[in-house]
């Protein structure tokens, strides 16, 4: 069958486009609705902390709270609103990216423009895997993926020469570049070294169109620091604060650690998924393609049980879940190697002979942005690098443009987009079904809680909701006004003062359990104004797996317990932190502020002289 025969789809056509389109629509529903659901009191908590105040903080390697707390102020500081705000934009740049990288691959195709802006946003789906683990608040994570995407989008529209649309490109790689530093600068160093190459070996470099770009990326820099701290020197001071403080806490984020080639385990569950997403895939293309009268009704089998498995899980008649562990997100491998192999098989030898050396080079940068996106962090690459797993799919489908530009068409491929929305909704499932650091599926949250100053609402699971109840009634009771600021000695507890409104001394979390969490502890708290020290509440989990001892807050003048008052001791919930047991915490308010705001100045005098 040649797709340029056709000038209009056939009705089996429109069913596919109507079994793509609304398989995209499902999802984003589903997404949207749970966005209300659910909060992890560590790493997401620690996320709101730093957008809804970012400028209390001296020391930070990353600035994302500072590019997303307009949103939040916008927003109000409603959870969901921001969950949902950062979907969108996610999504968002994935469909924008897609649509561009199928329109590049194969120009004509745009005569078509339901079928491929359809096909661009189901297979545009796969940017939201990013949150398999219930993640959705804005955070280092998001924006450095939505970085990667810009800079990918630009890429595709830089050209030597300085036409309105290579300069827009050249202009969303300089973007994308200051957002990921913003993000992450070693994601920012890998992926500048990426770009480069890219656009070396693609002949695409251009001297006047790099300056540019790096002009751009500069200006943006300076106007952040700028924005931040007042000037460029106390900006530069404030990244190297954050990097000593990553080497204190000894978390693996050092040079010795960061370059390394990590492996992946894929289980025999894991290996069929993918083998039965490529067959699939495979069959539903080659339905498409096919003379034969059968075709069409096997394409439409496919595509109707993968868009019934899209349905029954995001209408939550499904609550398995894939049960791959940690490795889940190399599920997508199912439609890379589908494009692949459909590609090898449409056009046997003369795949590689259709591309141009552009494209084979974007390829080749694709299949490497995942290891950019994770490139710095502390868990196994593969792992992080699968959120980014977009970039993969779209390295596959790469091996389709000939085929695609010969039939001045992408309608072959909705079978694939389809495919990619059934991975995106398993991948989805296991977030909702087994939230990070949470006790149930977010489904059956039934309570919910206003928190935090602005009296946002949150669904949570019972035992969560009474756990945070407790503590901001407490504080009510004791005359706990919105910005107290608190010491957070729990080593895990950031959800707790964002609850209760509080300002989070020193940083936004205080993180314990690490080799060096006392020494970091210590640093952040050196940079602490004696007045916020003076008039600080405490939060203590004495007994906790993550605990920091009070001991350590001696050299600040601290005189603890005996300038203190225990207002309150509750008992987390199960699974508060990723930890089982339940832990007892302490709440106490200082009786001492004027001894120990001179003790602390004395200290801080004597330190200096």
């Amino acid at each position: 069958m040649d797709l340029r025969e056709e000038a209009t789809p056939r009705p089996w056509h429109v069913v596919l486009l109507f079994l793509s389109a609304m398989g995209t629509a499902f999802i984003l529903i589903w997404l949207f609705k749970y966005s209300a659901y659910g909060l992890d009191f560590t790493d997401e908590s620690f996320y709101l902390v730093w957008l809804s105040n970012p400028f209390i903080y001296n020391g930070s390697t990353t600035q994302f709270g500072y590019v997303y707390h307009p949103l939040y102020v916008l927003l109000d500081g409603d959870i969901a609103s921001l969950r949902r705000a950062n979907i969108v934009i996610t999504f968002g740049l994935g469909w924008w990216l897609t649509y561009s990288f199928l329109s590049s691959l194969s120009p004509a195709s745009k005569q078509e423009r339901l079928v491929i802006q359809i096909a661009s946003s189901g297979i545009a789906t796969s940017s939201l895997v990013l949150f398999d683990t219930w993640m959705t608040t804005p955070s280092y994570n998001s924006l450095g993926f939505q970085a990667l995407l810009i800079c990918s989008i630009g890429l595709l529209r830089a050209e030597k020469m300085p036409t309105r649309s290579s300069l827009i490109g050249w202009s969303l790689i300089a973007l994308g570049g200051w957002l990921a530093f913003m993000a992450k600068p070693s994601t920012a160093l890998a992926l500048a070294i990426g770009i480069f190459g890219c656009l070396i070996v693609s002949r695409k470099a251009s001297l006047p169109m790099l300056a540019v770009a790096v002009a751009i990326a500069i200006m943006l820099l300076v106007l952040s620091a700028i924005y931040i701290d007042g000037s460029v020197a106390a900006f530069a001071n404030r990244v190297a604060l954050g990097l000593e403080y990553a080497r204190l806490m000894g978390g693996g984020h050092d040079l010795a650690n960061v370059f390394r080639l990590d492996e992946f385990y894929l289980h025999k569950r894991g290996k069929f998924f993918i083998f039965v997403v490529l067959v699939g895939s495979c069959l539903g293309m080659w339905g498409v393609l096919t003379k034969r009268p059968q075709g069409p009704a096997l394409s439409l089998v496919v595509c109707i049980c993968l868009f019934l498995v899209i349905s029954a899980l995001c209408l939550g008649h499904i609550t398995a879940t894939v049960g791959m562990d940690e490795f889940q997100g190399l599920l997508m491998f199912g439609v890379m190697l589908a494009a692949m192999v459909s590609a090898l098989v449409l056009t046997g030898k003369t795949t590689f002979a259709g591309l141009t050396r552009a494209q084979l080079t974007v390829a080749i940068l694709f299949l490497t942005l995942p290891h950019i996106y994770a490139f710095g962090t502390n868990r196994n690459y593969w792992v992080n690098g699968a959120w980014a797993g977009i970039f993969w799919v779209l390295a596959g489908i790469t091996m389709l443009g000939p085929f695609a530009c010969r039939h001045k068409s992408w309608r072959f491929a909705l079978p694939l987009a389809i495919a990619t929305q059934a991975v995106t909704a398993v991948l989805l499932q296991t977030g909702m079904q087994q939230p990070q650091r949470q006790p149930q599926p977010l489904s059956l949250n039934d309570v919910t809680l206003d928190i935090s100053s602005r009296q946002v609402p949150i669904t949570l699971s019972s035992s969560y909701a009474s756990y945070l109840s407790a503590v901001i009634t407490l504080v009510k009771a004791n005359d706990f006004k919105p910005d107290t600021p608190v010491i957070d000695l729990s080593g895990q507890s950031p959800g707790v003062l964002y609850a209760i409104g509080a300002k989070s001394v020193g940083l936004g979390w205080m993180i314990g359990g690490y080799p060096g969490s006392q020494q970091l502890v210590k640093a952040a708290l050196s940079q602490v104004p004696c007045e916020d020290i003076a008039t600080s509440w405490i939060l203590l989990e004495a007994e906790g797996p993550r605990s920091i001892p009070a001991e350590i807050l001696k050299p600040f003048g601290v005189a603890f317990p005996q300038g203190f008052k225990k207002i309150g001791t509750w008992r987390t919930p199960k699974g508060a932190g990723g930890y089982e047991d339940a832990r007892t915490q302490e709440l106490y308010s200082p009786m001492e502020t004027e001894r120990t705001l001179s003790a602390c100045r004395t200290f801080r005098l004597g330190k200096i002289t």
